[in-house]
């Protein structure tokens, strides 16, 4: 072979071998493009299962997995084995997982399986799940992945957020629609913060299903909620937050809701609604809207105060607004109606249009209704527009609307006023222009009822005492009692009288004629049933035919209240009105039917007009015939002095005359 043909053959085979060495470090940076540079194999794994066997292990991997074009999750770990199979093993993995393009959702695990080929994947070791404001949940494993994109717990989840934790049968989050669904029972636990700790609120549950989109939480198989010894129970409900892992903004409880349990001060509650919505509202506080039960069409909240006793609300609906400790006030709409036994008293209830609860310290203290009001004590009641109660002290305050007055009633007794109170005792005071009428309380007497009137008058617990105040009137037909204060006893038929006592009743005579007696004292005490009238005090007698003055004057009455006779006493003064005469003596009385007034005195002084006089120890004055029989004694016989109308001449001076 010449010279120049063997340099040509050993020139072709460098070239050849340059080309091949060409093709290979192109392969070699291909490869290298694809799968992560591995770093030296400190140690061969041995093959696991259907892993296979290890092929080579990768320091600092990050891998993103997808579906299509839609981001799956992305892996980023220390450590990775990679094994003949296609398998990966990671160690302290952090994985993004996407839903829409976006992160979220974080998973954080000791070590991680994952199939490139089925998008699947599985931890082990300690493993949780990190989602917005600081909410984690954790199981003891987690499988991820799949067509399906689930994220699911391996046995009991347990998840936390500020301030609150829980605790679930499993766990199972899907990638594709952002919702975490929780079964195999749920408890979650709000725990009190700050100087003095609000009650642990927990929340028990079968299962629960969270949609992020919505930030809606939604119990389809109901819930419990506890609250120190308070608990209420619904068969659905839903959970609006503010965002995703937001604030409650809105809880919706789906009828029958029930609540029962002790309250802090010991009152046992029960209560029952429909559906009933409670909203975050600014400040901290939250309001409640209750509709009625669907099977009874009301709201009902019952509660027996161990100092008190027993009260009930029932409504058409309820609202009301508190804070996580306490409620501040609760409001019964559209008919509110409430009630209330205490040991020893008459039951007590309120109904109207509107009415609203008020709480101070978390204890219930006072009631305010407004519109249609009606309230009963036992068998009392009263009407008005608005109305105020107390609930330490039961005291209340009634008033009408502009254009009506309250009305009250009892057995037997009806009446009107500006303003009606309820004292602390159980007394009851109407106010302002008070009129009334009442039924006789005893037998056998007429059927007309008596009427009265002043500016307030004060009914007792039972209704069967009344006191008027302030020009103070009870008239029956013609018979009037007047009095700046009077008492009445409907129990006893009594009736007592203080200041300015003027009376009006009628007198019969043997004839038939009739007059009217008006009687004027500082005091009055009338028995009905005895048919007795005592009065005292600069007491004045006027019926008509003679005005009579003395300090005190008992009056009989027959069965109708008609004057029959009238004893008099303590410097007795009688006026003929006809004459002119007066009559004084120490006492004195008056026989109706007789036409006849009797006068006792050391002496009895009759006075004429002209002047005449008549001194005895007793007189009769019988007022037909307009006549007074003097009746002496041998010791004390009686005196005359008569002065004639007309002067007459003396004899003497007759004579005198020329």
């Amino acid at each position: 072979m010449t010279p120049r043909l063997l340099v040509l053959r050993r020139a072709s085979v460098v070239l050849l071998v340059l080309w091949t060495a060409v093709l290979v470090a192109t392969f070699v940076a291909r490869r290298y493009r694809q799968a992560p540079s591995p770093e030296s194999v400190e140690e061969e794994p041995a093959a696991k299962g259907d892993q296979g066997q290890p092929i080579r292990v990768h320091k600092g991997f990050v891998y993103s997995d997808t579906l299509g074009i839609e981001p799956n999750f992305r892996i980023a770990a220390r450590e990775a084995v990679e094994f003949t199979s296609g398998w990966y093993e990671f160690r302290d993995v952090q994985v993004s997982l996407y839903h829409e393009g976006r992160v979220a959702y974080g998973l954080v695990a000791d070590r991680l399986r994952f199939n490139p080929v089925t998008h699947e994947a599985e931890t082990s070791g300690r493993a949780e799940v990190s989602l917005q404001g600081g909410v984690v949940l954790r199981a003891a494993g987690f499988k991820l992945g799949g067509r399906e994109r689930l994220l699911e717990s391996r046995g009991p989840a347990t998840f936390a957020g500020p301030g609150w934790g829980g605790l679930a049968g499993s766990a199972l989050c899907s990638l594709a629609n952002d919702t975490i669904e929780l079964a195999g029972g749920v408890s979650v636990t709000w725990r009190g913060s700050g100087r003095t700790p609000e009650p642990t609120i927990v929340l028990l549950a079968r299962s629960l299903r969270y949609d992020r989109k919505t930030a809606t939480v939604v119990f389809d198989d109901g819930m419990t909620v506890l609250r120190g010894r308070m608990q209420a129970r619904t068969a659905q409900a839903e959970l609006q937050l503010s965002g995703p892992e937001g604030e409650l903004r809105t809880a919706t409880l789906a009828g029958p809701v029930a609540v029962t349990g002790v309250l802090d001060d010991g009152s046992n509650v029960d209560a029952s609604a429909g559906t009933t919505t409670v909203a975050s509202i600014p400040g901290g506080r939250f309001q409640l809207t209750a509709a009625g039960a669907a099977d009874t069409g009301w709201v009902t909240v019952s509660w027996a105060d161990r100092h008190v006793g027993w009260r009930q609300l029932t409504t058409w609906r309820l609202v009301g607004e508190g804070s996580r400790t306490a409620w501040e006030w609760l409001e019964g709409q559209g008919l509110a109606c409430a009630r209330e036994i205490m040991d020893g008293a008459e039951p007590r209830s309120l109904a109207a249009d509107r009415m609203r609860l008020v709480f101070e310290g978390g204890q219930a203290s006072s009631v305010l209704a407004d519109g249609s009001v009606r309230v009963e004590t036992g068998d009392q009641w009263a009407v008005g527009d608005k109305m105020q109660v107390a609930l330490a002290t039961r005291t209340f305050v009634l008033k009408p609307s502009s254009q009506n007055r309250v009305e009250l009633g009892a057995p037997g007794a009806l009446a009107w006023c500006d303003r009606l109170e309820g004292s602390e005792g159980g007394e009851i005071a109407a106010r302002g222009q008070v009129t009334g009428a009442l039924e006789r309380a005893s037998a056998g007497r007429t059927a007309v009822p008596i009427r009265f009137a002043a500016s307030s008058a004060t009914a007792s617990r039972d209704g069967s005492h009344l006191i008027l105040e302030g020009d103070a009137r009870l008239w029956q037909g013609e018979r009037v009692v007047r009095a700046d204060r009077l008492d009445y006893d409907r129990a006893k038929d009594i009736v007592t009288g203080e200041g300015g006592v003027l009376t009006t009743a009628r007198a019969v005579s043997a004839s038939g004629k009739q007059s009217n007696v008006e009687v004027q004292a500082r005091t009055l005490r009338y028995d009905r049933p005895a048919g007795i009238a005592t009065y005292e005090g600069d007491v004045t007698l006027d019926d008509g035919q003679a005005r009579a003055s003395c300090q005190s004057l008992v009056a009989t009455m027959d069965a109708n209240g008609n004057i029959e006779l009238a004893n008099l006493d303590g410097g007795v003064t009688v006026r003929d009105l006809a004459s002119a005469r007066v009559l004084s003596g120490q006492k004195a009385r008056m026989l109706v039917a007789d036409g006849l007034f009797e006068i006792w005195g050391k002496p009895v002084l009759v006075k004429g007009p002209g002047g005449d006089q008549v001194k005895a120890d007793h007189l009769e004055w019988h007022r037909a015939s307009n006549t007074v029989v003097v009746l002496g004694a041998e010791d004390n016989p009686s005196e005359t002095l008569y002065h004639p109308h007309q002067p007459t001449p003396t004899p003497g001076a007759q004579r005198r005359q020329p």
